[in-house]
This record gives structure tokens, sequence and C-alpha cells, in this order.
């Protein structure tokens, strides 16, 4: 027999004092009937009376020995993990500020952002990016600390203009190698516009590791403007920036990695295929459970205390 809180067995040290207590109190009881009361009213020919303070005595003993917790013997129960990491990848450049999806392309891409942090079933990290990536939450089991950072970003906001989707994937993979053992995959959210010269290098290494590079394009094949406070966005010779959604990159890093490519899944159940966490694990393991024991002296307190109710009366 053990015990999960043995430290509170100190207090049975109180016991013969409540014990002493109690007895001297049921004495003093019995002398003051006899000398007010009537034979008949103080009920003295309840014998068994006089045992009531040894049952109360047993009673808290019982008591406290049920409270200190006691367990004997233990029983496997089957736990059932799901593990996978999952890295979302978010382009922040600046043409993610134009709005041909009904409102800006970041936008859109937080939403979709949120609802697959908020799916995910294992950990999770968030990479933003313009030509350099910025890692702003590691692998993490708190979504809803990730789907709040997702909400945060603004374009424009790492300060580095240009849009590098091979080096934000990198970085993303530098996230995955920390546990080469875990299976994990990359989502990119971007609108394809790529001036980088590393996609190759990226699908290549995720492609070595196993990693699938899932993508969803985020905005308007039909072109857009750039909003600003000052009006539409313009390049160092004044013209007005017009910025293309484009599948093509994005496309060669899906297929390049098995991974999905997406465009616009703001449907009902568009984004589905990549809310299944196809990368999760499924893991059973199994752990001793203390098997409780206390039911035992906590019932044998309640008839205890019964039995001095019992024997109590006739000394109302």
């Amino acid at each position: 027999m053990t015990f999960r809180a043995p430290q509170l067995l100190w207090l049975l040290a109180l016991v013969p004092l409540a014990v002493v207590f109690l007895v001297t109190r049921e004495r003093t009881r019995a002398r003051l009937a006899r000398l007010f009361a009537s034979e008949r009213l103080r009920g003295v020919s309840n014998t068994a009376r006089g045992l009531r303070p040894w049952l109360l005595g047993l009673a808290l003993t019982a008591a406290l020995l049920a409270l200190a917790g006691p367990y004997a013997g233990f029983s496997l129960v089957p736990i059932v993990a799901r593990e996978a990491n999952r890295v979302i990848v978010l382009d922040v450049s600046h043409s993610m500020g134009a709005e041909d999806v009904g409102a800006s392309r970041l936008t859109g891409a937080k939403a979709l952002a949120t609802r697959l942090a908020n799916a995910q079933q294992g950990r999770i990290a968030l990479i933003v990016f313009e030509a350099q990536p910025d890692v702003i939450s590691p692998l993490t089991t708190d979504t809803d600390a990730v789907a709040a950072l997702i909400d945060t970003v603004q374009p424009g906001e790492i300060g580095q203009p240009g849009s590098d989707v091979g080096n934000a994937i990198l970085s993303a993979m530098r996230l995955i190698e920390t546990e080469p053992g875990q299976k994990a995959d990359i989502v990119v959210l971007s609108d394809g516009e790529d001036q980088g010269t590393r996609v190759a290098e990226a699908v290549q290494r995720a492609r070595s590791r196993g990693v699938e590079v899932s993508a969803i394009v985020v905005g308007s094949s039909q072109g857009s403007t750039i909003p600003t406070p000052q009006g539409p966005l313009r390049d160092t010779t004044g013209d007005v920036v017009t910025t293309y959604a484009r599948s093509d990159v994005l496309g060669e890093i899906a297929r390049g990695t098995g991974g999905r490519l997406l465009e616009n899944p703001f449907a009902q159940r568009a984004l589905d295929p990549l809310l299944g966490n196809g990368a999760s694990t499924e893991r059973q393991t199994h752990t001793r459970v203390p098997i409780d024991r206390y039911q035992w002296p906590l019932a044998f307190a309640f008839f205890a205390l019964l039995g001095g109710s019992l024997l109590h009366r006739g000394a109302e």
C-alpha cells in the first residue's frame, strides 16, 4: 500500500487527542445528565453509547487515511497519440496587399492559415517571408498562440522587399530537421510571385527527406494594383505596379515534393485536402496508472460515523 500524499499521515497524530476530547466530553455529558435529568430521559440503559467516542476516533483515522490517497497495484491504460509537425510559410510581401480576392490577398491567406493551424493535431510553426524569411513561431502545440500570431502579420513587415519562396522553404526545413525522426510537412501560402533562385534547391532538399510541400495560391491571375495610403503602389519610375497571382513556381514545388496545389480554396470544403494532416502518425503506448484504494477507508469511516450516530440515541 502506497500513498499519494504521505505527508498527510502526520495528521494521524491528532487522533489520540481527539479521542481523549470525545471520551472526556461523553463522561461530562453523562455526569451532568445524572444531575439534571431523570433516569428515563437520560437513557442510561443504552450502555453501548460509551463506545461512541471510539467509533468517531476510528472514523477520523479512516478518513485521514482516505485523504492521503492510498493506492495499490497498477493497471495498464493504452494511450493513442497523433503526432505531426507542420510548418506554415506565409508570404507577407507587398504584392500580398492586392485586393483581388474580395479582400487583400494577405487577409485571405491569413484566414486559410488560421484554419490550418486550428486543424493541426500535432505541433505547428509559422514562418513569414519576403526577400528573407523570419521565424515567427517555432514548432509548438499551442495552436491558439500561432493563430493569434497569424492575425497580427501585415504586408511588408519584414522590411526586405521581394519574394523568395525557395529561401523560405529552406528555413522551414531547418525547423523540421531538428527532429529528423518526426514526420512533417510544409504549407506555403503565397500569390506565387518569386524573385529568388533557390526553388530547385528547396525542392531537392525536401524530397530527399520525404517532406511534402503543399502550396496555396492566393490571388487573381488577371492582375491587380497594390493599394497604399498614398494611392496605388508605384515603382521607382513612377509607374503603377500591377501584380499577378502565378501558380507555375508553386506548382513546381508541389509536384516535386508530392504535395498538393490549391488555388484560392475559399469555398466551404476546398481546403479539406490539407486539413486531414496527411503527415500525422498514430502512436500507441501504454502507461501504468495506480489503482486508487481510498474507497476502502472512506467506506469504513462512513459506517463508523453511522454507528456513532446510532449510539447517540438517548443522549438528545
